[in-house]
């Protein structure tokens, strides 16, 4: 099977002329950059992974929320925090101006100082709002007598976060799983792969957390990354022979075989694997496009051909990780980078014929985006913590 293959001569191409225009003065180009711009923006509350190319990259702290589940867009409530509006408050989605995570998307926002509680996971439609428009605070909006929102239609929960979270490390938080009926026919996701415990009413997510361990720092001839599989479409293959094998170097377009260096095989989901320092055996721009990861699936015995095999390279995972930075300086952080591996194997550039798939979009299929951690003692740019005030139980204002 010939390995997939996204072109980033497109992305490289946007990438330079965005920097050209800004250059040249453009307005509103220029606000893209803003706080609260259509990017991850590095505000007040949400604090998105890329920057300006004079600026640093990633921190030591704070909460990187995934979309990893079958659910549209959406923001987080928390019943701990009911002062706060829905998260993430300033940060748009990707080639969007509204606010919100998008499917196979990563936002990060502020630590929780105190155990977050009940999380509720909030179709984007239901709380739709710019980064310049104020939102209601979730108590407000999940109060039962004031009749904004309601289980089913317009949420659905996902567990409760019983410790804080992202105070002295950068923390996970990725909503996995199946929402209600209602939000997952839309998306075309098949029933049966929603577990035996699905709920068609109240769905089935959850709300996984796992802290992130820094591994050093990049350097002009290395980077150390480690791999969080977050994919259960991916991990559903274990049960038929097949498990991720994921390889990083120079691409060879007409091979599935692994490439030079090994990253990881058999992840466990939900798991960080042990950190691993690749090197970089090019110098220059051109390496960015050059060279990746191979991610496949590949038989437990061991064989080095694929079933599956999809190749993205370090520009193109950029690209969807921090659309406004570029790979030179995103690389470039004093910091190792963590890879969260999401997306649907069955979700491809082209159909079983050959023939272009309109309907595929890069952050469904497989793909990993990646994520600067630094070290504690650097001070990073940890995001501003939160207040303390009443939880959503504590003034007595339900779920349901």
């Amino acid at each position: 099977m010939r390995a997939l293959r996204t072109s980033v001569a497109i992305a490289a191409a946007a990438s330079a002329a965005i920097v050209s225009l800004l250059a040249c003065g453009d307005s509103n180009l220029s606000a893209m950059f803003e706080p609260g711009g259509p990017v991850d923006g590095g505000a007040r509350t949400d604090a998105g992974f890329g920057a300006p190319e004079d600026e640093d990259h990633g921190s030591a702290s704070g909460v990187v929320v995934v979309h990893a589940a079958s659910f549209p867009a959406f923001r987080l409530c928390f019943s701990g925090y009911p002062e706060l509006p829905p998260q993430p408050e300033l940060a748009v989605m990707p080639e969007a101006n509204v606010v919100g995570v998008e499917v196979g998307s990563v936002v990060r926002i502020p630590p929780f100082e105190r155990a977050p509680g009940k999380v509720y996971v909030i179709a984007q439609r239901k709380v739709s709002a710019g980064p310049a428009d104020v939102t209601k605070s979730c108590g407000e909006l999940l109060d039962p007598a004031q009749g904004e929102l309601f289980a089913i239609n317009d949420y659905n929960e996902a567990g409760e976060l019983t410790e804080p979270l992202g105070v002295t490390n950068v923390a996970v938080l990725a909503i996995t799983g199946c929402g209600g009926l209602g939000f997952i026919a839309p998306l075309g996701v098949p029933q049966d792969e929603c577990g035996p415990s699905y709920d068609t009413s109240y769905g089935g997510l959850a709300a996984k957390t796992l802290a992130l361990v820094p591994s050093g720092a990049a350097t002009a001839e290395s980077l150390p990354v480690q791999v969080v599989h977050l994919s259960t479409t991916l991990e559903a293959h274990r049960a038929t022979g097949e498990v991720v094998d994921v390889t990083f170097g120079a691409f060879d377009d007409t091979s599935t075989t692994p490439l030079a260096q090994a990253v990881v095989r058999e992840p466990q989901l939900f798991e960080p694997t042990p950190a691993v320092r690749l090197t970089l055996d090019e110098d220059g721009e051109a390496m960015y496009g050059t060279h990746g990861f191979r991610i496949a699936l590949r038989a437990t015995d061991g064989g080095a051909d694929a079933t599956v095999a999809v190749d993205q390279s370090l520009a193109e995972i950029q690209q969807l990780s921090a659309a406004q930075a570029l790979p030179t300086s995103y690389y470039a952080t004093a910091s190792s980078y963590a890879l969260l591996l999401l997306g649907d194997p069955r979700i491809t550039p082209t159909h079983a014929d050959g023939g272009a798939n309109d309907r595929y979009d890069p952050r469904r299929a497989v793909h990993l985006l990646a994520v600067p951690v630094k070290e504690p003692t650097d001070g990073g740019d940890a995001p501003t913590t939160r207040d303390a005030g009443e939880s959503l139980d504590d003034a007595g204002k339900s779920s349901q």
